[in-house]
């Protein structure tokens, strides 16, 4: 818009050439279509240069159609009534007329405004979208900062400290943003004698408490609540795009974790599967040489507990990689139990007790895990009991109940459920022994199976593993 001196200026010009126009030419134009051309300049102020303009130019339009035109001319006496009317009409067609072009002028800026603001806002929009995303939001606050001027993203209210930027104030309003999810600061209701202006770059219900702060103008004018919204829309088009980087970075990590996790099984699959024939192969001459040479028992003894720990982290690369897939049929749980005893070692000074039905009805199970599973109970029993291990079997309406009952400190209710899971030991307690892979293992293929397992407290004291086994359906008729 043109400076306002200049604009009334052209509105004195512009009536100045409508008189010469009327006056040279009224014979012809008339009187009735000489005031109508007064209304030339009134549109043409109003239109470029608002209200103010336009009422000087309606003035000076009725002040020279009078002195000019009305009878008696070059007077600013009115000679007849109807002349009187026709000055009244054109001061108030004028003012009408001014005001109308001035609210079309004020909607005109308004839809510009709107329109680059929206531009802005598509302009961010790409900006935002490139890849990767952390130097898509660095372009993006850079983009608003030339703008708006000097920009600073607050991660966290920890990152908030006196500093030669934030006054006390600016950071007690930053807090308040951080806080309750609120534009805070310079131009707003709430704090508005900080200098910065605070934004948060998450809506209230999230629980991201980012902050963008923004700077007041070098002039030192408030910004307007238009000004104000529209940056607090930015603001949360860069936390969107914040988001975006955060999820990029935890689909990475998990990317990498699943890695790291096949590698592993990898490695602890194909390390048990090369070494167990050489153990299959040095156990058994162990035994032998142990016949002959009871000073080799102790060494065999070592032999068969590394045997089992590489056959427990076969077993658990095999749960882990989904590729167990049991073998079930009818099996006898007495023969498995009978022979799943005969290889276990007890130590010195402790007592096998088995209160087993010979009847018990058949289970449906996989005969080699079924007999992972006990090997592993009974060797976990073994390692822990005191002076007694029990083995109980009976039958119940769906299932057969095996329990095994050793009387050692047996595990705290609070550690019952993580018992089962990788590397646990329970906590206060002497059961820190062992790979922590053995329970693990029983609880994996229990469930391959559709078996349950779980552990209690035994009635004298210890731990009761209790192994619940479906039964076989019957064969059909």
């Amino acid at each position: 818009m043109q400076r306002p001196f200049a604009l009334y200026l052209a509105a004195l010009v512009a009536v100045g050439g409508v008189v010469w126009a009327t006056t040279a030419f009224l014979p012809v134009l008339g009187l009735a279509s000489a005031a109508l051309l007064f209304l030339l300049p009134v549109l043409f102020a109003a239109a470029r240069g608002g209200l103010g303009p336009g009422l000087f130019a309606a003035l000076a339009s009725a002040a020279a159609y009078n002195f000019f035109l009305l009878p008696p001319r070059y007077t600013f006496r009115i000679h007849a009534p109807e002349n009187l009317v026709s000055v009244i009409v054109l001061v108030a067609v004028a003012l009408v007329t001014s005001r109308l072009a001035t609210r079309l002028k004020a909607r005109e800026i308004e839809a510009l405004d709107r329109a680059r603001l929206s531009a802005e806002l598509a302009e961010l929009s790409a900006a935002l979208a490139g890849n990767p995303a952390a130097s898509a939001f660095d372009r993006g606050v850079t983009l608003v900062a030339e703008r708006y001027g000097q920009m600073q993203v607050l991660a966290d209210p920890s990152q908030i400290r006196p500093s030669v930027l934030l006054s006390s104030l600016d950071q007690a309003a930053a807090a308040w943003a951080q806080h309750n999810g609120d534009v805070t600061g310079h131009g707003t209701e709430v704090m508005p004698a900080a200098d910065w202006t605070f934004l948060p770059l998450a809506p209230r219900n999230r629980r991201d408490r980012a902050v963008a702060a923004i700077a007041q103008r070098p002039d030192g004018t408030t910004r307007s609540r238009q000004e104000i919204d529209h940056l607090a829309q930015l603001a949360l088009l860069l936390g969107q795009c914040r988001d975006r980087d955060a999820l990029e970075a935890e689909r990475r990590e998990r990317e990498l974790l699943a890695e790291s996790n096949r590698l592993r099984q990898t490695l602890l699959a194909a390390l048990s599967h090369d070494l167990r024939t050489p153990m299959t192969v040095l156990v058994g001459r162990l035994e032998l040489l142990a016949r002959d040479h009871p000073s080799a028992a102790e060494a065999m003894t070592a032999a068969v507990q590394l045997q089992h720990s590489l056959s427990d982290l076969l077993e658990a690369a095999r749960i882990e990689d989904g590729a167990l897939q049991p073998a079930l049929e009818s099996i006898d749980p007495v023969d498995a139990v009978t022979e799943a005893l005969g290889r276990l070692a007890l130590r010195p000074g402790v007592a096998l007790q088995r209160v087993i039905r010979a009847d018990l009805p058949f289970v449906r199970a996989d005969a080699v895990l079924l007999d992972h599973i006990l090997t592993n109970l009974f060797d976990n029993a073994q390692r822990h009991a005191r002076a007694l291990i029990r083995v109980e079997g009976r039958a119940i309406a769906d299932a057969v109940l095996l329990s095994i009952v050793d009387d050692g400190p047996g595990v705290p209710e609070a550690e019952r459920d993580r018992i089962f899971e990788r590397f646990a030991r329970a906590e206060g307690s002497d059961r820190t022994s062992g790979s922590g892979l053995g329970l693990a293992i029983v609880k994996g293929l229990s469930d391959a199976m559709g078996m349950t397992v779980s552990v209690d407290q035994a009635p004298g004291g210890g731990a009761r593993f209790t192994l619940a086994m479906p039964l076989a359906k019957a064969p059909s008729a």
